[in-house]
């Protein structure tokens, strides 16, 4: 069996299996891998481990784990990453070009610079990248994200007052769907399910397992169940304790019963 481990480059952003390259990697360990782009500094999000499926082709390897040196190359690339930002705005406005920009980073071995931008329209990316050039004296590279991938670079808070989830967990690679909003009992108004960015929001996906998990198994509202403590009619649920709640006689205070000790009455 292939033993790989998972390592994401930015916030929030995808898992890529790499080879250890016969080191123990834990959790959170910054390690520098070998990837399409050059050498890369990224963080362990998941510890070695077995594939169930064999890769179609040999994994890339996980170099080394970072020093301190790397960590201050990284800082100073970040440094580099915030001046060219600034010469990126500046080159869009002196060309009237319309797009949005989104984010700079350059790569970790100092190869190119990478600029994400949103853009209704396709822009003249060879006239940008001509002008970026000449100003930055390095090789650019421009992208063009959407909606979500730009709250990702540059969000900070969401609405709910916490770190917005697509920067806190790797991300989803299923769709978001408003299925997933019904199955959790939200209100259907765009203030509650969308996120900064104007689409369905990330948590809504992280969320929705647990929340498919209880409902395949729960009883549903109104249907009369038998339990522990008698017979009764389910009137709610509590989906993060797995409880329903039962109301044993009409009238009556509710009584919490976990879902696996309710049996639906025939």
């Amino acid at each position: 069996m292939t033993v790989a481990v998972g390592v994401v480059f930015s916030s929030g952003g995808k898992v890529y299996s790499f080879d250890p390259g016969g080191l123990e990697l834990a959790w959170n360990e910054k390690v520098v891998c070998q990837t399409v782009r050059g050498q890369e500094l990224g963080r362990v999000v998941q510890a070695n481990r077995e594939l169930d499926d064999e890769p179609d082709a040999p994994l890339k390897k996980v170099v080394r784990r970072a020093t301190e040196v790397d960590k201050e190359t990284l800082e100073a690339n970040r440094d580099e990453a915030r001046r060219a930002m600034r010469v990126f705005r500046e080159v869009v406005r002196e060309q009237g070009v319309e797009l949005k920009p989104v984010a700079a980073e350059l790569v970790f071995d100092g190869s190119r610079l990478v600029f994400s931008y949103e853009a209704e329209e396709r822009p003249d990316a060879g006239r940008l990248q001509t002008a970026l050039r000449e100003r930055l004296h390095r090789r650019v590279e421009l992208r063009s994200v959407g909606p979500r991938e730009c709250a990702r670079l540059c969000g900070d808070h969401g609405l709910c007052g916490g770190g917005q989830c697509s920067r806190r967990y790797p991300t989803h690679e299923q769709p978001i769907t408003l299925r997933m909003a019904k199955d959790q009992d939200l209100p259907m108004s765009s203030g509650r399910i969308t996120g900064l960015c104007g689409r369905l929001r990330c948590c809504l996906a992280f969320e929705h397992p647990l929340y498919k998990s209880f409902r395949d198994r729960a009883p549903r509202v109104g249907r009369r169940v038998t339990t522990p403590h008698g017979e009764g009619l389910v009137t709610g649920y509590k989906v993060f304790e797995d409880l329903c709640t039962v109301e044993l006689e009409e009238g009556a205070a509710g009584l919490d019963v976990f879902i696996d000790e309710c049996r639906e009455v025939a």
